[in-house]
């Protein structure tokens, strides 16, 4: 296995200044399973790079108003939320910097839900999640993938201008790949499960496209390593980091390690794999999610077929939930509490979340930003705490996060 170290640094584009007011919000409170609270979106934490647009910053879950529809999913990057709809739509909102609300304008600080323009007749059926950073991505109902925002080192699959690194994207461009079935994005690179195929596009730091060299690319190119003949069922990225969970419950990841992210007992080698590394459970994944922002964290979180709960990587705030602060190259168990099941499981920059199986969400880590939902000052949990609401997704992104 060819596996490479590199030293990484996290560059991103300064935001432009933000549009002065944002809308008043609504505070949500703890709600029983059989409430409305579901049929709700919410949203907590601070959108924006490293927290630079904190007078949006919410501590406990907040009403979103305006989307038209049925929400049936919803996915965050770090700077944006989005909400798909029954009828194939998808909403956003959030810091809009880089046209990422997808509606043909850069309107900084929009927190107003605005439809996103797709093509007449093009009916949306799944939001990759997370998204890439102030980006967004889209399949539709023909197998379609649909990419708008910043474009960095075409992590959209799409190329940039001769002697740039960037391009802006307002409305959805349709993506050179067909047949896709997955997909997901962070900071500069994306994947995609297309044609029974696992491809990536943009920065290959840190071997992240996983091609086995840290060369980038604009255009779709295969991961290598991977099983053949086992479909893949659920894709995850983080900053610098990527992951393919199979059919028979093995899960892969590739990327950055500086904290023991891959998972795969490399103590004191910490390199990071430009090819997929098999992580060794206890038993068959039967989901999992990538977290991480920067250079600083990045940790993974998967729920076992016996119901167990593990995590591993970065865990300086607790982000791990084994009650430390620290990291692990190895999984080790969350402390779920006694007589709890999660049944669905999140992670962010620094911080985790798990919904169980009576609705209720969980989150620990850090809570710099309000991002645990508790409404408290506290500054890191290190174990999940009930956060007093009732959901039936959540999703999270650097120090964003939105719920339904």
């Amino acid at each position: 296995m060819r596996r490479k170290h590199a030293a990484v640094a996290l560059a991103l584009a300064a935001p432009l200044a933000l549009a002065a007011g944002c809308m008043p919000s609504v505070p949500a409170t703890a709600h029983s399973p059989s409430s409305s609270t579901t049929a709700s979106v919410y949203r907590w934490g601070v959108p924006g790079s490293q927290g630079a647009f904190k007078q949006l910053e919410r501590i406990t879950p907040t009403a979103v108003t305006g989307i038209e529809g049925k929400v049936v999913q919803i996915a965050t990057s770090n700077s944006d939320s989005y909400a798909l709809t029954s009828s194939g739509e998808v909403w956003a909102w959030g810091v809009d910097n880089y046209g990422e609300l997808g509606n043909g304008t850069v309107k900084p600080d929009s927190v107003q839900p605005a439809r996103v323009n797709f093509p007449e007749g093009v009916r949306i059926v799944s939001l990759p999640n997370p998204m890439p950073f102030d980006g967004a991505l889209a399949i539709d109902s023909g197998g379609r993938a649909w990419g708008w925002g910043l474009n960095t080192n075409g992590d959209l699959c799409l190329a940039t201008p001769s002697g740039q690194s960037a391009s802006i994207e307002t409305q959805p461009e349709r993506l050179p790949l067909a047949g896709v079935a997955l997909a997901t994005g962070a900071r500069a690179h994306s994947l995609f499960y297309a044609g029974g195929k696992v491809y990536a596009c943009g920065s290959g730091r840190a071997g992240v496209l996983g091609t086995g060299s840290t060369a980038s690319s604009s255009k779709p190119v295969p991961v290598a390593g991977l099983p053949a003949g086992i479909r893949v069922t659920a894709l995850t990225s983080s900053w610098e980091g990527s992951g393919a969970l199979l059919a028979n419950g093995a899960y892969y990841d590739w990327g950055y390690n500086a904290d023991g992210q891959l998972g795969d007992a490399s103590a004191g080698i910490k390199a990071d794999s430009d090819v997929p590394v098999r992580v060794k459970l206890p038993s068959a994944v039967r989901q999992v999610f990538q977290g991480g922002s920067g250079a600083a964290n990045g940790q993974t979180i998967a729920i076992l077929a016996d119901g167990s709960v593990w995590t591993w990587g970065a865990n300086e705030s607790g982000q791990l939930g084994n009650g430390t602060t620290t990291s692990s190259d190895v999984p080790v168990r969350v402390h779920v509490p006694a007589g709890v099941t999660f049944v669905t499981v999140d992670s962010g920059g620094y911080a985790s979340y798990a919904i169980d199986s009576q609705s209720r969400l969980w989150a620990w880590g850090s809570n710099d930003y309000g991002q645990l939902g508790t409404g408290t000052s506290a500054p890191l949990e290190t174990a999940p705490v009930d956060v007093g609401i009732h959901l039936t997704q959540v999703s999270s992104t650097a120090r964003n996060v939105a719920g339904f």
